[in-house]
């Protein structure tokens, strides 16, 4: 089973996408802010990152250079609902390997997951594709 932290500032937005990642059987490790999302990473050594790029005590653009810098091979997805193109900019300038724009669709956000820590694309049967029409 994969193990991703979630780093975002949004209590919320942490559970939603905990929960979410759940129902394709990911195992999630949680962090309110960069800080303590870069002490999670180094003790828990994640399969992925997905970090908010708005938050306080270390943005998502410090979060992507300082685990890339330590750790070359962690695999970072940043996402936000930000407008500011430069902030984007940044954090693939320190190889981000993903961005995801807020708000997103639950598929967006779990295709992308499967991708970037080379499982193939969610199939758990718990997760119904709800907005999907049936045939």
């Amino acid at each position: 089973m994969a193990k991703i932290l979630i780093i975002d500032d949004d209590d919320t937005m942490r559970e939603i996408m905990a929960e979410l990642l759940a129902l394709d059987n990911y195992e999630t490790v949680l962090a309110a802010d960069g800080s303590l999302g870069l002490e999670s990473y180094r003790q828990e050594r994640p399969d992925l990152v997905i970090t908010d790029l708005i938050m306080p005590n270390k943005d998502g653009v410090t979060v992507v250079q300082e685990l890339k810098a330590e750790f070359p091979q962690a695999r970072i997805m940043v996402l936000s609902g930000t407008q500011d193109l430069s902030k984007f900019s940044q954090a693939v300038r320190f190889d981000a390997n993903r961005i995801l724009t807020k708000p997103f669709e639950t598929d967006q956000l779990l295709d992308a997951v499967a991708q970037l820590i080379d499982e193939d694309a969610h199939v758990s049967p718990a997760y119904q594709h709800s907005h999907y029409p049936t045939q």
